[in-house]
């Protein structure tokens, strides 16, 4: 038996090309999500600094406190698209692994789905 043999075969240059692609796209999403986070707090932040200064309009802080609703909004949006692609990611992966295949993409594919799984429960694991 080869050294090749016994440590699995590589998965197919299209399945190489969908884990790169894929993995991508669920890290973009994490910093993503990472990124609405700290907006809501610097949102926040800002409304808290308004409402303790003095002859602030009651219209500023009602405006801003409207950023912080659509800034909210993002955090399950931005969630469920992170979820759907670290879904698919690891459907790919778990094939791969069943499969046999072993590649450094398959291994970043895996750390980026624990990655999302920590931010969102995902089916299957």
């Amino acid at each position: 038996m080869s050294a090749d043999a016994a440590a699995g075969s590589a998965p197919s240059r299209e399945v190489l090309r969908q884990l790169k692609i894929k993995t991508g796209a669920v890290k973009r999403l994490i910093r993503e999500h990472e990124l609405d986070l700290h907006d809501v707090e610097k949102q926040r932040t800002r409304i808290a600094e308004l409402r303790a200064k003095e002859g602030v309009d009651g219209a500023d802080i009602r405006k801003q406190n409207e950023v912080l609703e659509e800034a909210l909004q993002m955090i399950p949006f931005t969630e469920g698209r992170l979820k759907k692609a670290a879904e698919e990611l690891n459907g790919i992966v778990q094939a791969e692994e069943k499969a046999g295949n072993k590649a450094p993409e398959l291994d970043d594919a895996k750390k980026a789905v624990l990655e999302a799984h920590a931010i969102v429960p995902l089916l299957g694991m």
